[in-house]
């Protein structure tokens, strides 16, 4: 009897917060297809507009992590331009990682705020601004159900891509090197594993990846790899032949990319010439010249493109608003400046501080919320 009470207790809890819930807002949580292959690229897409307009509103979205897909926030949108009309749209890039059917659960906050809240944590022209006090309404959101296929053929790659081989030369002396640069270049799923080549008996190889751009979008992550290599041996070698096995979502087909193996012929330098009696002998200078031209050229090409793709030194740096400073230095609390970042629309910026800061306010996990505060005000810097 007391089992049967306290079930009926709860459903009722959750209907009156599922009721208090649509009052709030409308929301559709939908995805581009229900089934999938593994790994290819799936958009989900979450739309909610305010519905109750008495007070100010902003949303909060997190999807929660899963062994069984990977997923990315592509983008959001907020339309905030009508007072108390409030709207957002999320949208989700996802990976299926396990073949079987997937349950996408999310969080879903709705963040209220009276208009004297707000208008007391914006003060024009001073430097005294205050946080905005919120009701924070957690939403149940029905997760969504996908059903992950198996592929009929093991891959190395799902998405459209291509793939280009350029050397710089077949035939070289011994002590000079060969170039050879592979271009990966498409969009899909693609884990960073593939290394086009690992080792050649006799020959010492110097490598180094070279990411050109990546991004992530509709139809997956859009890359451009290069994988370079510099080979060098004392006789001829083969670069073998290279083979990758793909899918194409979009075209509902198999397919491989090639690279032909390569034959690289290496002119033997005589010994005598070598042992010339002579102190300075000028061939000997010529081939050292050569050598060490050779060396710098190599390494010209892998410290660029390391650097390249390591440093990023912007040209410009702008310096935050001093409202946007003063909102989260007065922040005294850990809603306080949860609300902060969420009303700034900073908190796809500031993931790992939100993520603490919630953990706090809905998990009881203990953090040192002065610290958090310390370490955000250090990135925003006035």
């Amino acid at each position: 009897m007391k089992k049967s009470l306290g079930r009926i207790i709860i459903l009722f809890l959750l209907l009156i917060n599922y009721t208090y819930a649509t009052e709030l807002a409308k929301y559709k949580l939908y995805a581009n297809k229900t089934s999938a292959y593994t790994k290819e690229a799936v958009i989900i897409t979450f739309k909610t507009e305010q519905k109750d307009y008495t007070d100010n509103m902003m949303f909060s979205l997190k999807a929660k992590p899963n062994s069984d897909y990977k997923i990315i926030l592509l983008n959001k949108e907020v339309d905030d331009k009508r007072k108390h009309h409030a709207s957002a749209t999320f949208s989700y890039l996802l990976f299926g990682l396990r073949e079987k059917e997937i349950s996408v659960h999310f969080d879903f906050i709705i963040r209220t705020a009276s208009d004297e809240a707000v208008t007391h944590s914006f003060v024009d022209d001073h430097d005294d601004s205050i946080a905005t006090q919120t009701h924070d309404t957690h939403i149940t959101v029905k997760p969504l159900k996908l059903l992950i296929k198996k592929l009929a053929h093991t891959v190395d790659l799902v998405g459209d891509f291509t793939l280009d081989t350029k050397i710089s030369e077949k035939n070289i002396n011994q002590y000079e090197s060969v170039n050879i640069v592979y271009t990966l270049q498409g969009k899909g799923y693609e884990e960073q594993t593939f290394q086009p080549i690992s080792s050649i008996y006799g020959v010492t190889i110097f490598s180094e990846v070279n990411d050109l751009s990546k991004k992530n979008t509709k139809k997956g992550y859009a890359i451009k790899r290069e994988y370079i290599y510099a080979m060098s041996a004392k006789s001829d070698f083969i670069i073998p032949e290279l083979e990758l096995k793909a899918y194409s979502p979009t075209q509902e087909k198999y397919y491989t990319l090639k690279s032909p193996k390569q034959t690289i012929h290496v002119n033997a330098i005589k010994t005598a010439k070598l042992l010339d009696n002579e102190e300075y002998p000028i061939q000997d200078r010529a081939i050292d010249i050569e050598s060490i031209k050779n060396y710098f050229i190599y390494l010209m090409i892998f410290l660029c493109g390391y650097i390249t793709a390591k440093i990023q030194i912007p040209l410009l740096r702008k310096r935050r608003e001093s409202k946007e400073y003063n909102l989260f230095k007065q922040a005294s609390t850990p809603k306080a400046l949860l609300f902060a970042i969420i009303t700034l629309h900073k908190e796809h910026i500031f993931t790992k501080e939100v993520q603490l800061l919630e953990d706090i306010l809905y998990k009881n996990i203990e953090h040192n919320f002065k610290s958090i505060k310390k370490k955000l005000l250090k990135k925003v810097k006035r």
